[in-house]
This record gives structure tokens, C-alpha cells and sequence, in this order.
């Protein structure tokens, strides 16, 4: 299988990360699952307007609910979109060099306070209030990474496919 539009995401990094990354010592890239960025990473339904999210029952604790920040006992129960590929740009404006690496695997975590502990809350009235055993978490996506397939530097006119 080689990376096109269906199987690959693409995603901006920073350049000590994309160079990390080729030099073996970067194996994940996580991004925080967001309400503006949720249907790029996970599977959802949609249906007269109304859109959900997709979920493995035997991972949610309860009735289901359509809540990217469901704490759920620190299993995060939706289905990712299973990317086989990420395409990586270095920086934020679109100029930079281009890494497609594989995906071996996908994972969630709880995004973690400098405590080590994860941040959790309540939402009372649409606000989000911190709660040390609050029902909601916000998450990661954890991108486990794989073989590097291609190097494209745009600078130096380099492209390296391996």
C-alpha cells in the first residue's frame, strides 16, 4: 500500500521534531483531540444534520454519548481513523520540507498536567470547571510511527524515497 489521499494524514510539525523523527529518536506524534478537530481523527455518523461519534462498546462504561472529553475511567472508547500513513510538514506555513511516515499503531491518552496527573473537569452550564475526579479528560491521539517512506526537502531541491 503506498500514502494517498484516503490512507494519509497531514499534519504541520515542528523542525526539531520532523528531524527527530528521521533520526529514529521521535516514535509518536500525539495531537489533542479538539471540538474543531475531532473529524480528522476519529470515525463519526452522520444522520439528519446530526453528527456522531463512532465507539467500541466493550471500551464505554455506561450509555453511549457523542463527548470527545468522556473521561470513561481513562479509556477513551472511540474508533480513530485508521491512518496508515502521516505526512508531515515542517512548520506552520506550508513551505517546509515534507516527511511521509508509517503508522504502526494508534493509541489515546489522557493529556497530562506538569503533576503527571490527567486534566480532568466537570462542564456545569457549557463552562469547563477543574475537578480533580471530574467525568471528562481532555485526550491525545498518540500516532505510533513506523518506517520513514519519503524525505521531500523543498530548499534544497532533495527528494529522497526509500
Amino acid at each position: 500500500m503506498n500514502p494517498g489521499m484516503d490512507n494519509t494524514l497531514r499534519l504541520a510539525i515542528k523542525p526539531e521534531c520532523f528531524n527527530a523523527i528521521i533520526s529514529g529518536k521521535k516514535k509518536s506524534e500525539a495531537r489533542e483531540i479538539k471540538d474543531t478537530t475531532f473529524k480528522k481523527y476519529l470515525e463519526t455518523w452522520q444522520q439528519d444534520g446530526n453528527i456522531g461519534l463512532l465507539y467500541n462498546k466493550s471500551l464505554l462504561s455506561g450509555e453511549p454519548v457523542s463527548e470527545i472529553y468522556i473521561y470513561n475511567n481513562g479509556i477513551y472508547p472511540y474508533i480513530p481513523i485508521s491512518y496508515k500513513y502521516l505526512s508531515m510538514i515542517s512548520g506552520l506555513t506550508g513551505e517546509g520540507d515534507i516527511l511521509i511516515v508509517e503508522v504502526n499503531d494508534i493509541t489515546f491518552e489522557p493529556v497530562l498536567q506538569k503533576n503527571g496527573y490527567p486534566i480532568r473537569f466537570n462542564i456545569i452550564d457549557g463552562e469547563f470547571k477543574p475537578c480533580k475526579n471530574g467525568n471528562h479528560c481532555f485526550w491525545n491521539i498518540v500516532y505510533h510511527l513506523g518506517k520513514v517512506v519519503e524525505i521531500r526537502q523543498k530548499k534544497s531541491g532533495i527528494e529522497h524515497i526509500i
